[in-house]
């Protein structure tokens, strides 16, 4: 055996530029997920037509 086993090391700080990197992959992000909820609702309202709102409730 060649010892006692080494702690792991903590993982390193990122730096100013990884976090405002991050956080435009992260706005992107949501706002393709934005995206395509507003393009599948517009979707289903193109589908149901607009008879969708003389249905009797």
């Amino acid at each position: 055996m060649s010892g006692p086993p080494k702690a792991p090391e903590s993982p390193a700080a990122f730096s100013p530029e990884d976090m405002a990197r991050r956080r435009r992959r992260s706005i992107a992000l949501a706002l393709v997920l934005g995206g395509l909820v507003v393009f599948f609702f517009v979707v289903t309202l193109v589908k149901t037509g607009p008879a969708i709102l003389n249905r009797p409730l």
